[in-house]
């Protein structure tokens, strides 16, 4: 499918949609180059930089906290678990990969996940688990559907056209586990964004979703306007999501923060603006996008970004219970270096909102779900088809059920 793309004609296009595709460009490069100055600032007088709320306060309509989080792309929700019933989970978990001899497993497979194997840092310490008890209990709880139900609702779902998504519905994104041992220091994730690559510049919607960057438009874009997300057509690869997330996610099974081995963002909602024009300059190769590759990462690097890559930032202190959240074109990476003293776990759970696109996925996730296997968008490692303990269909409650289009919403 890539092979048949011109790239050279791709960027042609989009240039042409700009009076001067070099002047856009640079109004985009100052904008980026005042919020990076503002992250620096902010970092140097050791003031919060991603907006934060309590679980017990979401309900509440707070203007400046919705406006930051729009700005910065990112939120973290505490005390969304209790701290006693995470760590209940975390220990199920170990103990669910040590009594199903998951390493074991894991050294014969280790070949198949080939989605991070281009970025700088190599592949982090990422479990392909996807249906043990910890994870459903966190992914279909009530406490999670309704922050993905806040999440969804900052978005704009809904246009003269067409409604993109139900807000207040959601399905389910099956993901894995990462547990970081502490010592770690070849297991980090080089900055990128997950929701597609070189389709950014190539996919029909995709342009559409960019239009205004691209056509001097910038001040107009929106990050949060859902309109034709639901509609981008990826690359076929393994762990390239083929969903509409509103927000990638995970929840803290253990307490973590800077140089723990976590994540990182840079929090700019309009930092994608930044690499899709980037590409379009001169210095760039005509049949290249800045090193970014189907069914790959999108990539972020030294050579092309080194601008935006001055934003990059470690989130803060994290316990167990917390999740933090990122716009799907928050560019994001892990720290190369665990320092701390103890494991750094967490569980992906992102907001996959009610659409056609998105139950197309869910309902072939189901079956692997019945069988115990892999997801349709991660490698077919397979591991837990006979694990004990793995969770079944008779284990599920109403709206884990309706969340796996097991059973219909009303």
């Amino acid at each position: 499918m890539f092979e048949n793309i011109d790239i050279g004609l791709i960027k042609k296009e989009l240039r042409d949609q700009s009076k001067n595709y070099k002047q856009n460009f640079i109004n985009i490069e100052q904008f980026i180059k005042n919020e990076i100055q503002e992250i620096l600032n902010l970092k140097k007088n050791n003031k919060p930089i991603i907006p934060e709320i309590s679980f017990n306060d979401i309900i509440q309509k707070k203007s400046k906290l919705l406006e930051d989080i729009k700005k910065r792309g990112c939120v973290i929700i505490r005390d969304v678990f209790q701290d006693t019933f995470i760590r209940n989970l975390n220990n199920q978990l170990e103990k669910y990969i040590d009594e199903n001899n998951y390493y074991e497993d894991q050294r014969k497979k280790a070949d198949l996940d080939k989605y991070f194997s281009d970025l700088k840092s190599g592949k982090p310490q990422i479990y392909g688990l996807y249906w043990s008890k910890a994870q459903i209990e966190i992914r279909h709880s009530k406490q999670m559907a309704k922050v993905q139900r806040w999440l969804n609702n900052l978005w704009i779902y809904e246009n003269e056209e067409y409604k993109v998504f139900d807000p207040n519905k959601e399905l389910s994104y099956a993901d894995r586990v990462r547990r970081r041992e502490p010592g770690d220091d070849t297991l980090g994730l080089s900055p990128h964004c997950d929701a597609g690559s070189v389709e950014r510049w190539t996919d029909k919607n995709y342009q559409k979703i960019y239009k205004e960057i691209f056509s001097d438009n910038f001040e107009k874009y929106d990050p949060f306007n859902a309109k034709f997300r639901d509609r981008i057509i990826e690359f076929e690869s393994p762990a390239v999501a083929h969903v509409f997330r509103t927000f990638q996610g995970w929840t803290a099974l253990t307490e973590q923060g800077p140089k723990d081995g976590t994540l990182q963002l840079i929090p700019i909602a309009k930092g994608i603006a930044y690499v899709l024009t980037r590409a379009l300059q001169n210095d760039v190769p005509e049949s290249e996008l800045c090193g970014s590759k189907p069914g790959r990462a999108l990539s972020v690097n030294k050579d092309y970004h080194s601008l935006l890559l001055k934003g990059l930032i470690s989130i803060p202190k994290m316990k167990p219970g917390d999740t933090i959240w990122w716009h799907p074109d928050v560019i994001h990476a892990v720290e190369d270096k665990h320092s701390g003293k103890n494991f750094s776990n967490v569980i992906y759970v992102g907001a996959t909102p009610y659409c056609k696109k998105n139950l197309d996925y869910t309902r072939k996730q189901s079956k692997k779900f019945l069988e115990g296997k892999s997801p349709p968008d991660f490698a077919a490692e397979d591991y837990e088809v006979n694990y004990k303990g793995r969770v079944k269909l008779e284990d599920l409650s109403l709206l884990a059920k309706k969340q796996l289009a097991l059973e219909d919403w009303n």
